[in-house]
């Protein structure tokens, strides 16, 4: 083989490892260092459409100089550290406290995971690449998203927001394996369009804990974790038929359990509420990366504002058992019939 022939084959390689390492998600295009199964491939790197965002799971791991501030935290319900946020040279930088830090730079357009703990392994950082730090890269990027789990109904998308525990993602499944699809979990993009918000899912599946998943599904096989810190399983992962259309989004939905949780209620509620009342929740179920941001403040609670002028808005109280699940189903899509 001529010297010129080996550099074009080689030329060739590359680009289809490029391609399959090419995925879209959030409506973004995002290449990768290593492959990411969850995510559905993205066919086209041409698409112009597409902001385009590279990962870099493997590195390269360097030393970040400690932050004399940080932006934000959050903490699990026990007060242990979850999550930090803090400006570095060139960008911001995300700390998961002994798991891993992701630096954000190029604004937002590079995403690079520069320190991991001993044994962590790559499946637990491509979760929190593309279910935590993700969504935040959306907020640099300009693009508004809710931390919401959704479903396509026949006439749009209807978004379930709450609190970690009060059953947005086993809800979703259930729909979806009654025949109304999974729309998105979790991060749910949002877009202003004339008369209507306009929602975008993320990428196929839902994750569930054990007993949501064997409450739907007695005889389902165990998908694969979705990280090793956590027992949830991911679910309905069929990236291969993704559809990733944005819909219009035709309800939002903020579900509560009863107040005595040993109480269950007969049956499921569904109420209307305000905007003024549901736009505080609407706010704390976003995705803020630096609240220093003036510019990012007052354009997102202008959106929200919009939001929550444009959605009906509902409470959904449900009951604190699984065989209720069919007949919230059931108060749902009668809400959504009556309009």
């Amino acid at each position: 083989m001529s010297p010129k022939s080996a550099k074009s084959g080689a030329r060739i390689r590359q680009a289809n490892r490029i391609r399959r390492l090419a995925y879209h998600a959030y409506g973004l295009a995002i290449t990768s260092d290593v492959e990411i199964p969850e995510l559905p491939p993205l066919r086209d790197l041409r698409d112009a459409g597409r902001d385009r965002i590279s990962l870099h799971l493997l590195g390269p791991r360097r030393a970040i100089e400690e932050p004399s501030k940080w932006l934000n935290a959050s903490a699990y319900a026990d007060g242990t550290p979850w999550l930090s946020s803090a400006k570095i040279e060139g960008g911001y930088l995300l700390r998961f406290p002994e798991i891993a830090d992701f630096a954000i730079h190029d604004a937002g357009h590079a995403l690079t995971c520069v320190q991991t703990a001993d044994g962590i392994t790559e499946i637990t950082l491509r979760h929190l690449a593309i279910d935590h730090v993700m969504p935040r890269v959306l907020n640099l990027l300009g693009i508004e998203s809710l931390h919401a789990t959704a479903i396509a109904a026949p006439a749009g998308a209807c978004a379930f927001l709450g609190d970690a525990g009060t059953g947005k993602s086993t809800l979703a499944a259930s729909f979806h394996l009654s025949g109304m699809r999974a729309f998105c979990d979790d991060c749910l993009v949002l877009r202003d369009a004339p008369g209507t918000i306009m929602a975008t899912p993320a990428y196929p599946g839902v994750r569930l804990w054990d007993d949501s998943l064997k409450a739907l599904m007695s005889d389902a096989d165990r998908d694969q974790p979705v990280a090793q810190y956590t027992s949830k399983t991911r679910l309905l992962g069929d990236v291969t038929n993704f559809r990733a259309d944005s819909l219009p989004l035709m309800r939002i939905y903020f579900l509560q359990r009863p107040v005595e949780k040993n109480t269950a209620v007969a049956s499921p509620a569904v109420t209307r509420i305000s905007a003024a009342e549901a736009f505080p929740m609407l706010v704390s179920a976003s995705f803020p990366l630096d609240l220093t941001d003036y510019g990012m403040l007052t354009r997102h609670f202008r959106f929200i504002i919009r939001v929550a002028a444009t959605v009906p808005l509902r409470r959904l109280v449900m009951p604190n058992n699984f065989s209720a699940l069919r007949a919230v189903c059931d108060s749902v899509i009668a809400d959504l019939v009556a309009q």
